[in-house]
């Protein structure tokens, strides 16, 4: 009911804006276009709460940062509905926000070559699944598709530069590195199928107790 409500705001926010600016042909865009906003600033209200709540802001910080550009442009696993994806979007954030605040002080005396060998693993799972496109929105060509491999690849590459630059004994080395690592994993077969699991995990039951599909 939660995405419904998201959607049914957008429309309204859309439909006032484009009658306000005589725009009315430009409506269903408007309405999209505010309805994305909405959706962003409720996801990233709750998230930041959560991640004030647990002390974990600056760590939550670098890896929304670090997977929200990557994933423009690589693409990944997905969830059916906008309700899945911000619980889903929450959960995973702050896991691996608590994860990496409390090995920090394990990770930090840790070979430099692990933080390297785990940049190197995730430039590996890009190289070899990304980009990938939406069901819905699929590459316009060939062309398109390589436009956005060679972003990921320079992306990813400049990210894992950053990280090695400032190191393992900084929380952001540690943190970039498990943002790509996380970002790469929803590329794999595996990510789509936890990503998925997630999904009907979260799905409305029907009285029958079965899991809607």
């Amino acid at each position: 009911m939660f995405e419904i409500s998201i959607h049914k705001m957008g429309q309204a926010v859309g439909s006032y804006v484009a009658q306000k600016a005589s725009r009315l042909e430009q409506a269903e865009m408007l309405s999209y276009g505010a309805e994305i906003l909405l959706g962003s600033v409720v996801k990233l209200t709750l998230l930041f709460s959560v991640a004030a709540f647990l002390h974990i802001t600056y760590e939550v910080t670098v890896l929304l940062i670090v997977t929200g550009l990557v994933r423009i442009l690589s693409g990944g696993a997905h969830c059916s509905a906008y309700y899945r994806c911000l619980i889903t979007s929450i959960v995973v954030l702050a896991a691996l926000g608590s994860a990496v605040k409390l090995m920090q002080p394990w990770l930090s005396v840790l070979p430099s070559i692990v933080l390297y060998g785990v940049i190197l693993l995730s430039l590996y799972l890009y190289w070899r699944y990304a980009p990938q496109a939406p069901p819905n929105k699929p590459f316009e060509n060939k062309a398109s598709e390589l436009t956005f491999r060679r972003c990921t690849l320079l992306a990813v590459v400049a990210l894992s530069i950053v990280s090695i630059i400032v190191g393992p004994k900084n929380f952001m080395g540690w943190t970039m590195a498990t943002a790509l690592l996380w970002q790469a994993f929803t590329l794999t077969p595996v990510g789509h199928k936890f990503i998925g699991s997630w999904d009907i995990l979260l799905s409305p039951k029907p009285k029958g107790g079965e899991v809607k599909w």
